[in-house]
């Protein structure tokens, strides 16, 4: 079955009550970056953090559902990028899966996933919808100067986009493991995302970088 044991559905009731904290998580860190004007977007913490806890589905779930919301309170934008926010949380289960937040190496390429997932996945959105730029300041102005510059637009856009998200999914990746690892042993367990049965084998180690 290899990486499709990630995907096996595992929403028992702590699960879905995860998946509310984990919005809320999203939703505080997209609030403090729009009312402070950050050059963050703070989004995902959440999503990464159920990712890691309980799944692709339950990380997935909560970047979903959060975009939506924050569309209609903090971010007029955000609804079209709940693909990407579902995505993110996918990614992070499926590295939970794998239990690359256990190893620094393992950490790393998480870290990496999770950067290139957002950027990849939001600069057609970011062309589509708002002329390849990303809304912020610094990556828009790297977008100017680069097209200005006679540089293609879709890596204009891109560079743009990346240049936000390097450090903001830092920021979310090392915020949601230090959640994960700074809660009780126990309560951890409780949200195992990967039961070995007889017929599975053991998840690969995490990649080393």
């Amino acid at each position: 079955m290899g990486i499709l044991n990630a995907f096996k559905v595992r929403m028992n009731t702590l699960a879905i009550v995860l998946i509310p904290v984990c919005i809320a998580i999203d939703w505080a860190g997209h609030a403090v970056a729009s009312t402070l004007k950050l050059p963050l977007f703070l989004d995902s913490i959440g999503t990464v953090l159920g990712g890691l806890l309980a799944g692709p589905w339950v990380g997935g779930l909560a970047g979903l559902i959060t975009n939506f919301i924050s569309s209609g309170t903090v971010d007029p934008i955000a609804a079209p990028y709940s693909v990407i926010s579902l995505a993110i949380g996918i990614a992070a289960g499926i590295a939970g899966y794998y239990g690359w937040h256990k190893t620094w190496p393992g950490r790393v390429a998480l870290y990496i996933l999770i950067v290139l997932v957002a950027s990849i996945g939001s600069t057609p959105l970011n062309m589509g919808l708002y002329g390849g730029q990303s809304g912020l300041p610094f990556g828009d102005s790297l977008y100017a100067g680069m097209v200005k510059g006679g540089w293609p637009t879709w890596l204009a856009s891109y560079i743009d986009e990346a240049s936000g998200d390097i450090p903001d999914k830092l920021i979310t990746v090392v915020v949601a493991i230090v959640i994960f690892f700074g809660l009780p042993n126990r309560y951890r367990a409780l949200f195992s995302v990967w039961r070995r049965t007889g017929d599975e084998k053991a998840p690969a180690p995490a990649p080393s970088v």
